[in-house]
């Protein structure tokens, strides 16, 4: 059942069992979960079933420095579905290697094991549909050619690993009718949770205070309570719930939005194969279920520890399709449509699309013209075949890649971040629209993060070179600038609510509780003791899952 919440009267009490505030796939997945193990579910959803420039608005920071942090209406969607309805749908676990302890990345200990997790991955992958939870393109049968170059070997470096594509998927679409043909779920949108209350002593929350645009209080009262409304904006919520709880719920460790994480991403190197160009996977394959895969470069276990690295991967890309100068008319023709005022607006999020044109120059549309002109005939072929396949199929493309005959192509790394106490959130005196004091985000990267990808680079170069197979080209001269130059993120927030056995090195234990409130739980990469190589969402989701099981043997 949908509930909008201008509807109710104000000063309306809920009730429900269980109260999750916030409707992206976390927030979905557990109350599916719960819904069919018989347990009333107020599911409450600050945006709409659509999107609304006024509550997204109620996000907004109130301080970032823009040279590392996206804003948050990039970042972030208040609406049903969450920020699901703007990810790119790439599906993959974190590695074994992210729960060993590392002593060379201080703070880094998580205190659950990676065995614990693997058993939710196919549920993960069931609920994304993104297909079986195999991550190793030698175990999938149908694919012939296991390397992404011939002769080019599995050693200390591999490029078997791979991700999995959904669909993408949208989980307020693919979701909405399980969600509204429920009789146990209650979802209230258009209502924004504004403070957590707990009773005097401070163990245990009595009630959630929300409100609408409009001004109305609303009140939610259940047994049980879980953040799953987005890593920052749970955070936000926790610090700005103070009254019985100095620097808010959760801050008992003073760690409360601190260990702030995302990735590091970006292009220094041009991979240079010497094999047969034609021989070279440059794009997605497609498993036995026509799932889209995409191979990658990473380590092995024992090197990252060997070499004392962070977790880092890479994966060949296309020229950013902003510079003309890669002469070719089927990347031209795709700035020319992300770069129209009103089209741009329908093909892809923001993001996404600042991610694939590069820096933007009003100056280069001439360029682009001649580009497509040039090659006419490829990108008037190019137009409708990928445009079915990106957005009209069910199962959609999930980006665009074009064949190099000089076999040469950009190599795009994407790392951990070492986990920082510096890199942090806190409140400021600014309010938003409904009186909640907004964030300031600082995001801060370390030497330890530059070393690491400059690093990695090396080791990829030795392996191509050791295989007689390619080498890396450097396009800049300065990799440890070029690297910080790219530094940044927001889109991949994790670890400002981290996970501990001691109260004092976090802020939930290991069943996700808020230490000292056994009926105040998070499911959100905030809880994530470490980044990985890996986007959040998919573990977000196995977490989810896994906490899941957890309610249904402690809900009465």
């Amino acid at each position: 059942m949908f509930i909008d919440a201008e509807n109710l009267e104000n000063e309306t009490t809920f009730r429900a069992d269980i109260a999750i505030v916030g409707s992206g796939p976390a927030g979905i997945v557990l109350a599916l979960e719960l819904a069919k193990a018989g347990y009333e579910v107020a599911l409450i959803e600050s945006g709409r079933l659509h999107f609304s420039e006024e509550i997204q608005n109620l996000g907004e920071a109130s301080h970032f420095d823009p040279q590392f942090h996206a804003p948050m209406s990039e970042c972030t969607r208040r609406q049903l579905g969450g920020t699901s309805i703007i990810w790119g749908g790439r599906c993959l676990p974190y590695d074994p290697v992210d729960f060993d302890q590392r002593p060379y990345i201080q703070n880094s200990d998580w205190p659950v094991t990676y065995q614990e997790i693997t058993g939710y991955f196919q549920r993960a992958c069931d609920y994304f549909f993104c297909g079986q939870s195999e991550f190793n393109i030698k175990n999938i049968s149908n694919i012939q050619q296991k390397s992404i170059v011939p002769g080019l070997p599995d050693a200390e470096v591999l490029n078997s690993t791979l991700e999995r594509w959904s669909l993408p998927t949208n989980f307020g679409k693919e979701y909405f009718h399980d969600l509204q043909q429920s009789q146990k779920i209650k979802l209230l949108y258009g209502l924004t949770c504004t403070e957590i209350e707990t009773n005097e002593q401070g163990t245990q929350v009595e009630l959630l205070h929300a409100k609408t645009l409009v001004g109305k209080n609303i009140w939610v009262k259940c047994q049980k309570y879980v953040l799953a409304g987005g890593a920052l904006n749970t955070t936000r919520l926790l610090l700005a719930s103070d009254r019985q709880h100095p620097g808010g719920i959760g801050n008992h460790s003073g760690l409360l939005g601190k260990f702030y994480m995302g990735h590091l991403s970006g292009d220094i190197a041009l991979i240079h194969f010497t094999t047969p160009p034609k021989d070279t996977v440059f794009g997605f394959d497609r498993d036995p279920d026509k799932i889209y895969v995409r191979r990658r470069f990473s380590f092995t276990r024992e090197f990252l520890h060997k070499n004392q690295l962070p977790n880092i991967v890479a994966w060949l890309g296309s020229p950013k399709f902003g510079d003309p100068s890669h002469q070719n008319g089927v990347l031209s023709s795709a700035y020319l449509a992300l770069n129209m005022p009103v089209l741009r607006n329908y093909l892809t999020s923001t993001a996404m699309r600042k991610a694939a044109i590069g820096k933007e120059n009003q100056g280069v549309y001439r360029a682009h013209i001649m580009n497509v002109l040039k090659d006419f005939k490829q990108a008037i072929a190019f137009v409708p075949r990928f445009g079915y396949g990106r957005y009209i199929a069910k199962r959609k493309i999930p980006a665009l890649f074009v064949y190099s005959a000089a076999n040469e192509y950009p190599l795009h790394y994407h790392s951990e971040q070492i986990p920082n106490p510096n890199s942090a959130v806190t409140l400021s005196d600014e309010r938003d629209a409904l009186g909640m004091r907004r964030l300031n985000i600082n995001l801060q990267f370390t030497q330890q993060d530059i070393d690491g990808v400059v690093q990695a680079h090396k080791y990829w170069d030795q392996y191509l070179r050791e295989h007689n197979c390619g080498y890396l080209k450097y396009v800049t001269n300065d990799l440890e600038a070029s690297v910080w130059e790219q530094a940044g993120d927001g889109f991949h927030q994790v670890g400002t609510t981290r996970m501990s056995v001691d109260p004092q090195d976090g802020v939930v234990g290991t069943n996700c509780n808020i230490h000292g409130l056994d009926n105040l739980l998070v499911a959100s990469s905030s809880i994530f003791v470490t980044s990985g190589q890996a986007n959040s969402t998919f573990m977000i989701v196995a977490f989810a899952l896994r906490l899941a099981d957890y309610l249904k043997n402690t809900l009465v």
